[in-house]
């Protein structure tokens, strides 16, 4: 019993650790491609103005996807597993 908990603990560490690193990943994302854009599109741009709105965008369109690839992630994971087995 306490080995088929450990086991669905882990997978669910695992599943949260690779939200975390999809969202982390889109917001690097959007930051540095908004401050991109705006350094070569806007006159005078704010950069902290910039850097937070990209900041929000990045993070908005990677957590629509980090569920699901985060899941799609898991599924490889245990496959390569069990064919270790």
């Amino acid at each position: 019993m306490l080995k088929i908990l450990w086991i669905i603990f882990r997978w669910i560490c695992g599943w949260i650790y690779y939200i975390s690193l999809i969202c982390f990943a889109g917001s690097m994302i959007g930051i540095f491609s908004h401050l991109f854009f705006a350094f070569f599109v806007v006159e005078e741009p704010d950069h902290g103005y910039y850097a937070s709105l990209g900041l929000l965008h990045g993070l908005t369109y990677s957590s629509v996807w980090a569920g699901g690839l985060s899941i799609v992630i898991c599924v490889m994971k245990a496959r390569k597993e069990f064919l270790k087995v």
